[in-house]
């Protein structure tokens, strides 16, 4: 192995190693509707597919494959946290969010905050506003809410 492939599997490794880290920390109180959950392990399991159906794969492929599953079913989370806002494996405390609103749309519920480097959303279930809404009024760390 060349010493670009051994970087290659050492930063997909780290990669994992940081999601898998996050995952495990912030555990989602109210799970968040993603609904593009399934796009990314489709584009994995299809990038290990078609490395293994190729005629010419090597060692270095085979490593780069078992590497990157795990790529495939971590970091599609979304959610409320005890921390912040989780979006794609990425927690956006409560001292960050400067506002946020909330609006019923097509029987979901979903909340739209902004922050300094712009506004996301969070999509839930119809089913838990009532108990967002009860979480994120007891939580003192948000700055200003906008109904």
């Amino acid at each position: 192995m060349d010493i670009s492939t051994i970087l290659i599997i050492a930063f997909i490794l780290i990669i994992d190693i940081v999601l898998i880290g996050i995952d495990i920390k912030n555990k989602l109180i109210f799970k968040g509707i993603n609904k593009y959950k399934i796009i990314m392990p489709i584009l994995v399991v299809g990038f290990v597919v078609v490395t293994f159906l190729s005629n010419n794969y090597r060692l270095q492929d085979i490593i780069v494959g078992i590497a990157i599953l795990p790529l495939a079913f971590i970091g599609n989370k979304r959610g409320i946290t005890e921390n912040g806002f989780l979006v794609n494996s990425y927690v956006m405390i409560w001292d960050r969010v400067e506002s946020f609103s909330s609006e019923e749309k097509d029987n979901k519920y979903i909340i739209k905050y902004k922050t300094n480097i712009g506004q996301k959303k969070v999509t839930f279930k119809a089913e838990n506003k009532e108990e967002i809404k009860k979480y994120l009024q007891v939580t003192k760390r948000i700055k200003y809410i906008i109904k």
